[in-house]
């Protein structure tokens, strides 16, 4: 069965909303390293995995340097640590090393461009989900970027480069970018991927989850329609 990860929570009502629908993991964007509107501090964000339950696992979304990222999972302890910026190979590993040793796992996002390229110092996807494959992370999420936008730009990954990093990674592939409860069943018959990953497609405005919204998700994928 195909997972479910809603990301961008804000609100302890959202929070409780997806943890009702069945959701699988609640994501936190934190201290990120450029301004997103759904951006917490530490704070905030231990404050609401603090209220999610234990059977809903957690993820904050970060990046930047070793430093920060190991910083802000010690001061949130979130289950999941989601890397979303430009961190390299090298750090990557070496982030993913840090965490398990805290029993944190770890998500490295490949960002894709317009043009089927990575913002990432392995530009070709296949090469960079082979890589990956080899850090030490728990799954690669295969997002759309842009310059403006880091994430959450609404916009759905090529599903020929999202196949080729699956085709080419040993770990889960998660996918992101432009889902939502109207196309997200014809998109998963033509990805098959190991979860999903939906911020905007759930939203009412930015940081403001709509319950219809997230009740149609979460039930089109568990129902198949």
């Amino acid at each position: 069965m195909v997972n479910i990860k809603i990301c961008g929570l804000m609100k302890e009502e959202d929070v409780n909303l997806c943890v009702n629908s069945g959701v699988n993991i609640v994501g936190f964007v934190v201290e990120y390293p450029v301004p997103v509107p759904w951006n917490l501090d530490v704070l905030e964000a231990r404050e609401l995995i603090s209220t999610t339950p234990a059977q809903v696992k957690t993820c904050v979304v970060t990046g930047g340097t070793i430093d920060k990222v190991l910083q802000i999972a010690k001061e949130t302890s979130p289950d999941i640590i989601q890397l979303h910026y430009k961190e390299n190979l090298e750090e990557t590993v070496q982030i993913a090393k840090e965490l398990k040793q805290l029993g944190i796992e770890t998500i490295k996002a490949l960002r894709i461009n317009d043009r089927g390229f990575c913002d990432f110092e392995i530009s070709d996807p296949a090469m960079a989900a082979r890589e990956l494959s080899k850090t030490g992370i728990t799954a690669i999420l295969v997002d759309t970027y842009t310059n403006a936008m880091p994430g959450g730009t609404g916009m759905n990954v090529n599903f020929h480069t999202f196949h080729k990093v699956k085709d080419n990674s040993t770990l889960p592939v998660i996918l992101a970018g432009g889902l939502n409860p109207v196309n997200i069943i014809d998109i998963l018959s033509k990805t098959n991927p190991d979860a999903v990953d939906v911020l905007t497609g759930v939203e009412q405005s930015p940081g403001y989850k709509e319950k219809e919204k997230i009740e149609q998700f979460v039930n089109k994928i568990r129902l198949g329609r």
